[in-house]
C-alpha cells in the first residue's frame, strides 16, 4: 500500500472570489507557523485591495500537494 508525502513543508494560501470561485491571488512559501496571520481581516482586506478586485465574498484556503510514493 502506498504512502503520500509532501515534496516540501511549505504551504500555499489561495484567495478566491466567493461567488464565482475564481482564484484572485496566491501567496506561497508559507509554513504552518505563519499561515494563521493571513486569516486576519486586516491582512485579507489589504491584500485584496492590492489586486484591484473587490469581490463581495472572499474564500481563503491553505493547500499543500502530496505525491503517492
Amino acid at each position: 500500500m502506498g504512502r503520500y508525502k509532501k515534496d516540501t513543508p511549505r504551504l500555499s494560501v489561495k484567495f478566491f472570489d466567493g461567488d464565482t470561485k475564481e482564484q484572485i491571488t496566491e501567496v506561497g512559501n508559507r509554513t504552518w507557523m505563519d499561515v494563521g496571520e493571513m486569516f486576519s481581516d486586516q491582512y485579507v482586506s489589504e491584500l485584496i485591495q492590492q489586486t484591484g478586485e473587490m469581490p463581495e465574498n472572499v474564500i481563503v484556503l491553505v493547500s499543500a500537494e502530496y505525491t503517492l510514493q
